[in-house]
């Protein structure tokens, strides 16, 4: 477990099958995070659960997966994960998600970003956190630039959204280049 002055970074239960089942089946969310279609079928609640019993077993030491629970009552408003762990490069990717649409916009997305980036640079000994984010999703491209990550590349046309092509953009950030 994970901590930051308002939030906890915990792995994953079951007892927020409901909640995130939820997430998985909201198009707005599936457009910011989601490279598959946008008229998708709604993913049954048994799915979410093999998924989240996956996770709970995590068998698979590239990937840590925290959920973000708010401290004051321990609500869960969203998930972040830290993938493609490469110990011997001393890299991984950082992806995040606030699954609860009422806490947008307060600052909880950069709070756990700076407690992850802590956490991979200080725990983990890694030398570089990426980041993959659609040109599109405005808030998390100035989260990621706050926190001094550098747009490394452009991959042209990366997905299809809303009757077009969109780019992603690439971040990277260097432990030599964390501001701690």
């Amino acid at each position: 477990m994970l901590e930051t002055k308002r939030l906890l970074l915990k792995f994953h239960t079951l007892e927020n099958l409901e909640k995130m089942n939820r997430w998985n089946n909201d198009s707005i969310l599936s457009y910011y995070d989601d490279d598959g279609p946008e008229d998708f079928e709604p993913i049954p609640i048994e799915n979410t659960k093999k998924y989240i019993e996956r996770i709970i077993k995590n068998d698979d030491d590239s990937i840590i997966r925290f959920g973000i629970h708010k401290k004051e009552n321990d609500s869960l408003i969203g998930l972040c994960m830290i993938a493609f762990i490469d110990n011997y490069n001393k890299s991984c990717k950082f992806g995040i998600t606030i699954g609860e649409k009422d806490q947008w916009g307060k600052g909880y997305g950069k709070e756990v970003l700076n407690e992850i980036v802590r956490y991979c640079f200080k725990e983990l000994g890694m030398n570089r956190i990426g980041a993959e984010v659609y040109a599109f999703n405005e808030r998390s491209i100035k989260m990621f630039e706050k926190m001094g990550f550098v747009k490394e590349g452009i991959i042209r046309q990366a997905v299809y959204k809303k009757n077009k092509f969109e780019d992603e953009y690439i971040y990277g950030l260097l432990k030599s280049e964390w501001k701690k």
